[in-house]
């Protein structure tokens, strides 16, 4: 199918107007993904009995189901993500509710529901359209004084939490929490409040530790250094040095619990090298700052909430992965978008792609066409 700047069909206009640079990323991402999970996820595969592939096949589909995803967000025009964004929110949250009570738990956490075979994780889902949700809030706050968002995002953000931690998933709360005062600042709140916001953050870990056996296991692990996943982690780094061992010739994995999804950039490090991890690091890194330099040129503060909100969210969580990873914090079940096995966090890495697709390519400073193409349409 041949597409010319001439064409004014939607296909066209959705071509032209997109940026291409983000949407290749986010691909070349995904791509790497596959290749990961086939390497990771084989000999865990033969340790349960089932075909090697099994997870590949399973990560294959959904990352089919996730182009679409991309593709239908990135069409959106900044209501209809809105909209979408707050009933999807609300959805979520009743479900995180219901699966206190009907989930299932794995590992002593109840996060999952499983239907007809596949597990769904609410909290995964409901990450980025919470970040929309708040950019509304606090967009609609500024704008409009008499409407207390601060006080909705507020009390939003502590329902969640208290939602996740109750589970219990304390990366995830951490991920939110961070990416929702991330928003907050960029909003422009008295320095007062942001210093309040720092001072509760140990106060938060230190109860954590305290009521939770699981942070207080993974924080004494780490201060002690006898966290055994993080030796095999650092031992594939050090065994892939800088040009890999090469593809399905790593070694380590096979000692490494969740290889394919919390270790998956160690996978990476062994059979691949230093050099592929760079290339890794640089993609997220052109993603995420090509996303923030949208929002210098744009006084819409939805936009720069959402956008800005959304670049941090994915960047933070990226950050967490690789450094658990590398010894760097102690170590936490958190999937590398894209790269890591599991299907609610590559459909909630799509819908972030997409939202971010659809809300730069009606504002992208860096292409006049864009604007000379809606101007005539």
């Amino acid at each position: 199918m041949n597409i010319t700047r001439s064409d004014r069909s939607n296909l066209a206009l959705w071509w032209w107007t997109i940026d291409r640079y983000l949407l290749t990323s986010f691909f070349i991402l995904m791509m790497f993904g596959i290749f990961l999970v086939m390497a990771s996820s084989q000999h865990l595969a033969e340790n349960l009995n089932i075909p090697s592939h099994y997870f590949t096949i399973r990560h294959i589909l959904y990352g089919a189901l996730s182009i679409p995803i991309i593709i239908f967000f990135s069409i959106l025009n900044e209501r209809q993500t809105k909209i979408i964004c707050i009933l999807g929110i609300i959805i979520t949250t009743l479900l995180l509710f219901v699966i206190l009570f009907d989930g299932e738990k794995i590992k002593g956490a109840q996060r999952w529901f499983f239907i007809g075979g596949l597990s769904f994780q609410p909290s995964e889902i409901g990450k980025p359209l919470y970040v929309v949700f708040n950019a509304w809030l606090l967009s609609l706050w500024v704008e409009k004084t008499k409407f207390p968002g601060w006080m909705w995002s507020i009390a939003s953000i502590i329902l969640i939490s208290s939602l996740l931690l109750l589970q219990p998933d304390l990366g995830m709360t951490i991920v939110m929490m961070f990416t929702w005062g991330f928003q907050l600042f960029i909003t422009g709140i008295p320095l007062i409040i942001i210093l309040c916001l720092i001072m509760a953050f140990p106060i938060f870990m230190i109860f954590s530790y305290q009521h939770f056996d699981h942070v207080k296991i993974r924080i004494d692990n780490f201060l002690e250094g006898k966290t055994y996943q993080v030796s095999k982690s650092l031992q594939s780094f050090e065994s892939g040095g800088f040009w890999g061992k090469g593809p399905g010739e790593g070694f380590y994995k096979k000692s490494l619990p969740d290889a394919h999804s919390d270790f998956v950039f160690a996978v990476a490090a062994e059979e691949y090298g230093a050099l592929i991890c760079s290339v890794i690091i640089i993609i997220y890194g052109l993603i995420i700052i090509r996303s923030f330099y949208y929002t210098i040129n744009n006084n819409n503060l939805f936009f720069i909430l959402a956008v800005g909100g959304l670049a941090f969210q994915f960047g933070f969580q990226s950050l967490i992965h690789m450094a658990s990873n590398t010894d760097l914090i102690p170590t936490k079940g958190m999937t590398l978008p894209f790269l890591s096995y599991g299907g609610s966090s590559l459909l909630a890495s799509a819908i972030t792609a997409g939202i971010i697709l659809s809300l730069t390519k009606r504002s992208n400073p860096l292409d006049p066409f864009r604007k000379e193409i809606y101007e005539k349409k």
